[in-house]
């Protein structure tokens, strides 16, 4: 699947990486469609305010036409950047490859946090010790160079987003970022990929690091494994 299914032509315009795969992720529709549809029936019942009760059930019709409910709250939306080093995924070797980085939906952070990476690579073991804390996990495939920006629908009862990336040679502790939603700020979330680490800057990181976040510093590369 091309990451052109899952973002906007502006987000897509200069990436080249795909979304691979999606596991409980809700489809989005077309938003300003809807909230044309929704203006014109303002517009068109505008002038019949005197009839009261008629109005509100001719607009909350509208609404369900348009698959929303009246009083119903739209999905926050979270900016997530993933931009991929020429180095992307060397390991040891300096030989740059493509990358599999997930993005994970949480509704809580605990034992995604304390899952090792092995449970990351397969899919049946990361659900369950996952369990109930996961909501959804997007798949994508990043390749060396290049970089892919997403709009990530925050669901309801969600409290945290976690990145995974997998590495053929990981770093400890910078193959696996996890930010608290209610921390990151407007801006969304920036994650840098590199040769066997990730980085960020980005506001509501809660992954715990012994040097800051934004360097690579004193990050080395494991063993080459994958």
């Amino acid at each position: 699947m091309d990451a052109g299914d899952r973002c906007s032509a502006r987000d897509c315009n200069e990436s080249s990486s795909a979304r691979v795969h999606a596991r409980g992720s809700p489809v989005q529709g077309s938003r300003r469609a809807r909230w044309l549809l929704i203006f014109a029936a303002c517009l068109a019942i505008s002038g019949c305010a005197s009839h009261g009760a008629g109005v509100k059930q001719a607009f909350g019709k509208t609404l369900q036409a348009v698959g929303l409910k009246q009083g119903e709250a739209q999905s926050a939306e979270l900016p997530i950047r993933l931009y991929a080093g020429d180095n992307l995924n060397t390991g040891d070797d300096g030989r740059a490859a493509a990358l599999v980085v997930r993005v994970y939906q949480l509704r809580e952070a605990k034992r995604f946090n304390e899952a090792a990476f092995d449970v990351f690579l397969d899919e049946r073991r990361e659900h369950d010790v996952l369990g109930d804390d996961l909501v959804s996990v997007t798949e994508f495939l990043l390749t060396p160079g290049k970089r892919h920006e997403v709009l990530e629908s925050l669901p309801d009862g969600g409290t945290h987003v976690g990145v995974v990336a997998l590495f053929r040679a990981p770093a400890p502790t910078r193959w696996r970022f996890t930010f608290d939603t209610g921390q990151t700020s407007a801006e969304g979330i920036t994650v840098g990929l590199h040769g066997c680490a990730m980085t960020t800057a980005s506001a509501g990181l809660i992954t715990k690091l012994s040097t800051p976040a934004h360097s690579l510093s004193s990050s080395r590369c494991g063993p080459l494994g994958r």
